[in-house]
């Protein structure tokens, strides 16, 4: 099996700098290993894997530093090779385009050091994604008012490890996000535009004038979903 490597190179006076903030272990690398897939459990080639340190809470902050990175095989499998630091925000993303969710493994490095230097990530799963279109719109007059929320999955997976073992409380992977409004005189009319896995299931629940709530279920079957409503 071919394996696609990608060596992360630091310039000398990159290394001057970051040896005043990050502290890389002296001669030591690590090992990141795993396979990417999508949700119908397709080996996804050319996936990104990027190991940071500070990552913080937003990819690419201006305090994250890359320590190493690559590209899944043409089987979905990555195996790269990555300087190490000791740092209590220590991260690896893979991620593919916008077209694909984002999986995060963050872990604190300070007193963990994994057992023969690899993080085996395992199967790594991107979802497709899909932009769900919605609009609400008044066409039976004044007066009339509707309450409304959008349940939905969020398109984001961060896996927070204490160790070997998974953190749920500081985990936020494919999470159910809502989204609640009330529309009357003042402000008839709405629209979303939400990015959902595709596949995904939203419920949109709303009750008209104060009336008994009624559920729709929206399966989005596109990568361009549109949906209206007209109360």
């Amino acid at each position: 099996m071919k394996l696609l490597f990608k060596f992360f190179l630091i310039p000398c006076f990159l290394m001057t700098v970051l040896s005043c903030e990050v502290q890389l272990e002296d001669n030591t690398r690590i090992l990141v290993e795993g396979t990417v897939e999508d949700q119908n459990n397709m080996p996804i080639p050319e996936a990104k894997v990027t190991v940071l340190t500070r990552r913080g809470n937003f990819s690419g902050g201006e305090n994250s530093y890359v320590l190493g990175e690559g590209f899944s095989a043409s089987d979905g499998s990555f195996s790269i090779i990555s300087f190490f630091d000791k740092d209590e925000d220590f991260a690896i993303e893979v991620g593919l385009d916008d077209a694909y969710t984002t999986h995060v493994y963050k872990t604190n490095t300070l007193n963990f050091t994994p057992l023969d230097l690899t993080f085996n990530l395992e199967t790594v799963r991107l979802k497709k994604l899909a932009n769900f279109n919605f609009n609400i719109i008044r066409t039976s007059g004044e007066s009339n008012t509707i309450t409304y929320s959008i349940n939905y999955v969020e398109g984001f997976c961060l896996e927070y490890y204490e160790g070997t073992t998974l953190n749920n409380y500081q985990s936020s992977c494919f999470e159910e996000r809502s989204i609640s409004q009330t529309l009357n005189d003042n402000n008839p009319d709405d629209q979303w535009q939400l990015q959902v896995p595709l596949g995904e299931v939203v419920a949109f629940t709303y009750t008209i004038n104060e009336q008994p709530e009624i559920t729709e279920y929206i399966t989005i079957n596109d990568e361009n979903y549109d949906f209206t409503f007209n109360y």
